[in-house]
């Protein structure tokens, strides 16, 4: 509740007009003309931080790779090509090509 009345307290910055953004922010209307004061932006600065966007947490190689791979249906494929590997090791012949090219096509679709 907390949460959707702070919600509900932020204004829609992009339905607002020049001049009603200008009021919001406690600012003059010939504030686009003059800029702010030394001052006014080192208040600013102190009250509100720099103007820079948040970053976003950086997720390592493996932590991606673990997200692609966990899902039920990524998890069969690669258990089928594990199985079609070792068949491939064990055959000979033309299955022994049929089962590398199995694994070969799972691979390419997983990644």
């Amino acid at each position: 509740e907390k949460g959707a009345a702070a919600k509900a307290a932020v204004p829609n910055w992009h339905a607002l007009t020049k001049e009603e953004c200008a009021s919001l922010l406690g600012l003059g209307p010939n504030i686009r003309t003059t800029g702010l004061t030394s001052a006014e932006a080192a208040k600013r600065l102190e009250e509100y931080g720099p103007n820079e966007l948040s970053a976003k947490e950086q997720r390592t190689l493996w932590q991606r790779i673990w997200a692609q791979l966990y899902n039920v249906l990524v998890g069969i494929l690669i258990f089928v090509a594990v199985v079609s590997l070792i068949k491939g090791i064990i055959s000979t012949g033309e299955n022994r090509v049929t089962n590398f090219i199995e694994v070969g096509l799972i691979t390419f679709v997983v990644t």
